[in-house]
């Protein structure tokens, strides 16, 4: 019986001590976590754009040629096309991109857009400053409006092997009714 006594201790304190260091080394975490700033989040609604000045700290030579995609989903009554299809563009180099929209029905429409890219691996590098894609945009009948992104493909891009071979890119904008 004293066996069992003991073992149930024995049980019971390396318990205690293990509930210590795992709140122990919780407590980092916790000050890691306290400082994720959720308003630059791209899933967080109503987002602001944090700094719009925000530009690449160098540009290199390397190029990357990008193709621009505009859609619309089939229940939102609106025209969508881009303004250029294709740029070559300066790993680095800021660069404006615009859109025109056009409300083809009788009543005012507010929409967002959905931001696709390929390779979607690419992500992590595409810094966007500034998109209509952050705010909803509203139209009125027959109104046509401009939508400008301001971005840059980060320089470490070219360090990463991963990408060595890339010399193109998609990016897709797709306008869908926002319904709050």
């Amino acid at each position: 019986m004293k066996y069992k006594k003991n073992k149930f201790l024995i049980f019971f304190l390396v318990n205690i001590f293990l509930l210590l260091i795992i709140t122990l080394l919780a407590i980092p975490a916790t000050k890691f976590l306290s400082k994720i700033n959720l308003n630059d989040n791209e899933f967080v609604k109503e987002q602001k754009i944090i700094n719009p000045k925000a530009s690449s700290p160098q540009i290199i030579e390397r190029t990357m040629s990008i193709n621009f995609v505009a859609e619309v989903d089939s229940a939102l009554k609106w025209k969508l096309k881009t303004l250029e299809d294709n740029i070559i563009l300066k790993i680095g180099e800021n660069k404006i991109i615009s859109y025109e929209g056009k409300n083809l029905s009788d009543r005012i429409i507010t929409a967002t857009a959905d931001f696709t890219i390929s390779p979607e691996t690419i992500l992590p590098y595409l810094i966007k400053t500034e998109c209509f894609c952050f705010t909803e945009q509203t139209l009125k009948p027959g109104e046509t409006q401009i939508f400008t992104m301001v971005f840059y493909l980060d320089p470490s891009l070219d360090t990463d092997w991963y990408f060595d071979d890339l010399k193109e890119l998609v990016f897709t904008y797709k306008f869908r009714e926002y319904k709050s």
